[in-house]
């Protein structure tokens, strides 16, 4: 049998990757592998999972597919080092690595409310090509916006592309740091499912307040799952927002009216590493609930 597991954790020289959250997820693959040596266990792109195959996720599928669910416990991987905090110099950070048409979108977004000198902004430009040199990153600017189609937006097209790539000297923690305001660019905004990956647990552990560009409902997700959102700080009313456009257009409205609470955003870290610390100590009973109500999914 061929069973699929998907746990999205992207790596990162900062205090998620040096808290080892990749090897995390390796060391639970292998307790896995040990319950079905002869099963084929591989890690699949969420948006690409056969239906017919069982499924181990911490993904939230909207479009009814069955899979056995290991969040929220299995975030407990995410739990990082505390980060000192400082005075920010900028109104907010965007970085963006890859380059896909919804990140696009919010890079003309913000240029055309002029928002770019007022924040750290990274556009990487990253496609499918590993280290692109700029003249490769400009093609893969104009190659996406080009599919996308989106005429109205020749202007900011042009007026950008000299600019492109957009590179910090920033990590992201020293960028979420340096301002006051973290814009979270989650690696899917799919009407069917809900993804995360290490970015939004980064920014649940820095004091300070964030907007999350991900799928419908996610930060409800995290509400429901216990985590402190920081809603009396932020409006998180775009949260179920379909549409991409309309979506970023209450964010950046949000964006602009959203300031930060020193005390307030350091309480919210605390609670929230807490919770990580608690899923963490539910993860054994979860794996081993796993493994015994669900065998067919490990044999």
């Amino acid at each position: 049998m061929l069973l699929n597991i998907y746990m999205h954790v992207s790596t990162h020289h900062d205090r998620i990757w040096q808290a080892g959250c990749q090897q995390k997820e390796d060391n639970i693959i292998a307790q896995l592998k040990k319950y079905r040596p002869d099963a084929h266990i591989q890690l699949v792109d969420c948006l690409q999972i056969e239906t017919d195959r069982p499924i181990i996720t911490d993904n939230y599928f909207l479009d009814g597919r069955e899979s056995e669910q290991v969040a929220p416990e299995f975030w407990h991987i995410y739990l990082c080092d505390v980060i000192e905090n400082k005075t920010p110099d900028y109104h907010f950070s965007c970085l963006m690595n890859r380059i896909s048409g919804e990140r696009l979108l919010l890079l003309y977004k913000l240029h055309e409310r002029k928002l770019l000198s007022e924040g750290i902004i990274s556009f990487n430009c990253l496609y499918h090509t590993r280290d692109p040199d700029m003249h490769q990153r400009q093609a893969f600017f104009d190659s996406v916006h080009t599919e996308v189609n989106w005429k109205h937006w020749d202007w900011a097209h042009r007026e950008l592309r000299p600019q492109i790539p957009m590179l910090t000297d920033h990590d992201p923690d020293s960028a979420a740091l340096a301002s006051e305001v973290t814009i979270v660019v989650e690696s899917y905004v799919n009407n069917g499912i809900v993804a995360f990956s290490e970015k939004i647990f980064r920014a649940l552990q820095t004091p300070r307040p964030w907007l999350l560009f991900c799928s419908p409902g996610s930060v409800e997700v995290l509400r429901n799952a216990g985590f402190d959102v920081l809603d009396d700080l932020v409006d998180h009313g775009y949260d179920h927002i379909v549409d991409h456009e309309k979506k970023l257009d209450a964010m950046l409205d949000i964006l602009e009216k959203t300031t930060y609470n020193q005390e307030r955003c350091e309480q919210a870290v605390i609670h929230n590493r807490n919770k990580l610390t608690d899923l963490g100590s539910q993860w054994k009973a979860k794996f081993e609930q796993i493994c015994t109500t669900r065998p067919n999914l490990v044999q």
